[in-house]
This record gives C-alpha cells, sequence and structure tokens, in this order.
C-alpha cells in the first residue's frame, strides 16, 4: 500500500471506530441494559414463573404445571440431566406428590436476579436465579434458570424449553422466607 494511502487511511480508520464507539455506547443493548426488569412483558412472565412454582412446590398440583408445558419440553438440568416431554411431566407429578412444602421446602427468586429478553415472532427468553431452602437446613441451594417462553395464538404462555443450571450449596439465611417470597 502506499504510504500516502497509508498515512490518509489510518487516521480516518481510527476516526471511523471512534464514531463507531461512540455510537455504540450511546445505544444501549439488550446486553448492556441486562433484559427488561420490568413493563408488561415482565410482569406477565413474573406472573408465569410464579404460578409454575407455586403449583410445583406450594398447591403440589401437578396438572396445573403441565399445562404450562409445551407437548414437546425440554428440561435440562445440570444435576438430574435431560428429560423431554412425558419424563418431565413425571418428574413433574412426582415432585408435587412429595409437595415441597410440606416437607419445609420454599423457593424464591433472588431480588433484582430475573430478567425477561423478547424474542420477535416466538415468545421471550427469561432468565434469573432462584434459592431453594429447606426448614433447618445448614444450606441452601442457589441455581440459576432460563425459561423459554412461547407465546400462543391466544396471548396464553407455555413453556417448552427449561434449563436449570449452576446449582451450588450456600449458607441457609436465618430468616425463612415468608410466604409469596417466590415474587420477584
Amino acid at each position: 500500500m502506499p504510504d500516502t494511502l497509508l498515512r490518509f487511511l489510518c487516521p480516518m480508520s481510527l476516526l471511523v471506530f471512534s464514531g463507531f464507539v461512540a455510537a455504540h455506547e450511546a445505544t444501549p443493548t439488550a446486553m448492556e441494559a441486562g433484559g427488561l426488569s420490568q413493563g408488561a412483558l415482565f410482569d406477565e412472565l413474573a406472573e408465569m414463573d410464579r404460578r409454575i412454582f407455586e403449583a410445583s412446590f406450594v398447591t403440589c398440583d401437578a396438572e396445573v404445571v403441565n399445562a404450562i408445558f409445551t407437548d414437546d419440553v425440554e428440561f435440562y438440568h445440570d444435576k438430574a440431566g435431560f428429560s423431554r416431554g412425558e419424563q418431565v411431566r413425571e418428574n413433574t407429578r412426582n415432585l408435587t406428590a412429595s409437595c415441597p412444602a410440606k416437607q419445609g421446602i420454599t423457593r424464591t427468586v433472588v431480588p433484582g436476579s430475573l430478567r425477561v429478553y423478547p424474542m420477535e415472532g416466538y415468545g421471550a427468553t427469561q432468565v434469573g436465579v432462584h434459592r431453594f431452602d429447606e426448614e433447618g437446613a445448614q444450606t441452601s441451594t442457589l441455581a440459576r434458570f432460563v425459561h423459554v417462553w412461547q407465546r400462543q395464538e391466544d396471548g396464553s404462555w407455555r413453556l417448552p424449553r427449561v434449563l436449570s443450571l449452576d446449582h451450588v450449596s450456600v449458607p441457609a439465611t436465618s430468616d425463612p422466607p415468608t410466604a409469596g417470597a417466590d415474587t420477584p
């Protein structure tokens, strides 16, 4: 490349790159903004999260939970492995039959951790951190979750994909969660 052209392109490239960076910094992306943490879509999916975990852990109603899952539901769990379809429904029936609430187990969304990322033409992805506490236990479990929600033609929400990962043991809190603590 001729020296004259190189001397022209280097400052121009820097100027263009600087402009790109400045424009990019002025327009936050979903990652920079951390997804939605309020608004109608956030509230709808926070309510769906509450419903599925209340039915799973408090009222222990497998029919309610399984009605939220799509027929082709897939569940990925870092400790329990992969399950799909009828296997997910059977796991739900087993969980609700032992009714975690009756065993002193609660599930709480870590405040401020719940985020929603809209997916055009499909639905949304919901991510968060939740805590599982057992009455009298010395430790609790923290885990991340990812729910891929599909909006149905009638406006309802169904859950086709669930990821539950990064389960870690943490010291139990001195203050047990209160009823309704599963809301973000």
